[in-house]
């Protein structure tokens, strides 16, 4: 089994109006004292626990738990370059009251509130973290489906590990505005100024105040843009080590192989210009020269109006809706040679060949 330790004192809850004995004001929670707790809360009240989470080689990583009594399924969450498991708050707790799923999101190394953040800990690495995460709560939670999402930075990831041997125990995958904006498809003179910068001053940092002033944002919600500004565990002064490191990360994830071995949606907003059009659609072009090998249970979700945070934009809850309809519509093990289902709640779901004719449109 694995412990949870808490990372922060819970302040008493009365919930119901004082009719109900409040929680004791700190707990140290394993997997089974997580399930007591959200019997008497139920799936509505999924608040995040917080914990750690120790590898092998004794790296201990931030991690957020929402979990349910019960869970009928595991979903696991892989955040994005220098954002951490808060990010997925919004779909984590809609997801546990939907599903009966309880959701885990850990922050990767480098990030968030881990040792080290924004030191670019290296692709392989995040690779074989995943990968031992999933194994660990694979066996933690036997019998059940395992979903696991990764954004932007994650599902980068998330592609590399669910297709290298050995591959991930998961039933679905999930890429949510995948970041796939590898060296090739960058301007010559931002490819070629990012090595040079990386060979004298690797550890130079950028804000992201020049990319503001351009108009280039995440999301659409001032909201969520204002959080993120004053949060500090979302990571703001950028090195050049690190942004060379995802830009290698995100050149392998685009040119890797293609054998997505379980059910597989992409989700990709039009607005997204932290990874805008023409690099997905070099990856959509490549996935469709290749798409007599591909198996046939990978969909597409494309949102004219979305921005890169799909889930923490105004409108985000047609999203979310959306990868709850899609997780529960999905059989848990693909049958290669039968069309997928769909939902009728879903936004119209694409072929590979119609989401690449709307992304190279663009």
């Amino acid at each position: 089994m694995i412990a949870f330790q808490s990372l922060r004192q819970r302040k008493p809850i009365d919930w119901a109006f004082g009719l109900l004995p409040t929680l004791p004001t700190r707990l140290n929670l394993t997997l089974l004292s997580v399930a007591i707790l959200f019997q008497l809360s139920g799936p509505l009240m999924a608040m995040p626990e917080r914990s750690v989470i120790t590898l092998q080689d004794t790296t201990q990583l931030s991690l957020r738990v929402w979990a349910v009594a019960a869970p009928q399924r595991i979903v696991i969450g892989i955040h994005g370059f220098n954002d951490y498991s808060k990010a997925f708050d919004p779909l984590a707790r809609s997801l546990a009251t939907e599903l009966t799923a309880t959701f885990y999101a850990y922050d990767q190394r480098g990030f968030g509130e881990n040792s080290a953040p924004g030191v670019w800990p290296g692709s392989d690495r995040l690779v074989a973290d995943l990968r031992e995460v999933v194994i660990r709560l694979r066996k933690e939670h036997p019998g059940l489906p395992i979903t696991l999402i990764g954004e932007s930075m994650g599902g980068a990831v998330a592609i590399r590990a669910s297709t290298e041997s050995p591959g991930l125990p998961v039933s679905q995958l999930i890429l949510k505005a995948p970041a796939l904006w590898g060296a090739e498809t960058m301007p010559w003179f931002q490819r070629a100024g990012l090595q040079m910068l990386n060979a004298v001053a690797p550890n130079f940092t950028f804000s992201g105040r020049g990319v503001r002033a351009l108009g280039i944002k995440p999301t659409n919600d001032p909201g969520v843009s204002k959080d993120l500004s004053r949060d500090p565990f979302f990571i703001k002064e950028t090195r050049v080590s690190s942004l060379m490191g995802v830009t290698d990360l995100m050149g392998q994830a685009l040119h890797h192989p293609m054998s997505f071995p379980v059910p597989t949606l992409v989700l990709y907003g039009l607005n997204d210009r932290i990874i805008p059009p023409a690099p997905i659609c070099s990856w959509l072009t490549r996935l469709d020269r290749e798409s007599s090998s591909l198996p046939v249970h990978i969909q597409f979700l494309i949102y004219p109006e979305g921005w890169h945070l799909l889930t923490r934009q105004l409108g985000a809850a047609e999203v979310i809706q959306d990868i709850g309809q899609w997780i529960r519509s999905m059989p848990p093990e693909p049958t290669l040679n039968a069309p997928v289902r769909g939902a009728s709640a879903l936004t119209t779901l694409l072929t590979l060949q119609a989401a690449r004719q709307v992304v190279c449109e663009r």
